[in-house]
């Protein structure tokens, strides 16, 4: 799976990653959770404060991983 970082995440970890899902990784929470311990680093803009995207989507914690070819994580976006 290809995982994209933007913003600062972007900055910390490059732009982009190649990412075998370890077994047990299902939802967008446990890949957080697992790039966290990857990256301690970029751990708190990982858990706190990016939104994950699949398929142009902003997705929740719960969606699940198993047909995602990329996830890419944005930092919080604001507009006017």
């Amino acid at each position: 799976m290809k995982i994209r970082f933007y913003g600062q995440l972007g900055e910390k970890l490059g732009g982009e990653i190649d990412l075998a899902l370890p077994p047990g990784t299902a939802t967008v929470a446990e890949l957080r959770n697992k790039l966290a311990k990857m990256f301690p680093d970029a751990a708190g803009d990982l858990l706190e404060r990016s939104r994950a995207c699949i398929a142009d989507a902003i997705v929740g914690e719960d969606r699940m991983l198993a047909d995602a070819k990329l996830v890419e994580f944005f930092p919080p976006l604001s507009g006017g």
